[in-house]
């Protein structure tokens, strides 16, 4: 395959685009498809939603190249993953940008529960971090504190509140010991490249 898979990320913000960019190329890694990889991030929280159609609609528009793979973060924020992954899809159809597979990542319920749910994974990149699995709450700050207080004890401060790390912390998570919503998340962008590597392999 010599043509690289081109992703195009839409992402809630930084916490998002460290840990999902960074997991990106270690599944592209794992099945050996070369990517180039564009980044649009929202400025979070309540505009997530209009800023994503408002980015599809800007898709539809231009001219340029239609991406292989759309990846859209957005946290459930209280909401089913299933629910909010349904809406993504339903969006991305209803509007004009044509893209051929759609991979969703809904952290249920935040981002930071990702950076945390895999409990040997922070103190593998920052020594004396501890963190700990967590029972869901509908809480963010109870995430976000979680894994601030977890940097923390490292005996760092977390000028990003974490988010610093997540570039690291993606590298070696252990994809089985993370929620449901992570999961789903993985499988969807593992076929999504598999499948864009079977095109790109094709006789011509």
């Amino acid at each position: 395959m010599n043509r690289p898979c081109q992703i195009l990320c839409f992402l809630e913000d930084v916490a998002h685009e460290k840990f999902l960019v960074a997991l990106i190329r270690r599944a592209a890694d794992q099945v050996k498809v070369p990517v180039r990889i564009q980044v649009r991030n929202a400025t979070g929280g309540s505009r997530a939603w209009t800023e994503f159609r408002r980015f599809l609609a800007d898709l539809g528009r231009s001219n340029a190249e239609r991406p292989d793979i759309l990846v859209v973060a957005i946290d459930g924020n209280c909401r089913k993953s299933a629910t909010v992954r349904d809406q993504i899809k339903r969006e991305a159809c209803n509007a004009s940008a044509s893209v051929p597979r759609i991979v969703c990542a809904v952290p249920d319920p935040h981002i930071e529960r990702w950076y945390i749910e895999d409990s040997t994974a922070l103190p593998q990149v920052l020594p004396g971090a501890q963190s700990r699995k967590l029972r869901y709450k509908c809480q963010r700050h109870r995430y976000k504190g979680a894994l601030r207080d977890a940097v923390r004890l490292s005996g760092v401060e977390p000028m990003l509140g974490g988010a610093e790390y997540g570039e690291d912390v993606a590298q070696v998570v252990n994809p089985e010991k993370m929620d449901r919503s992570f999961r789903l998340f993985w499988r969807e962008l593992l076929n999504s490249l598999k499948d864009c590597q079977r095109v790109y392999e094709k006789p011509t």
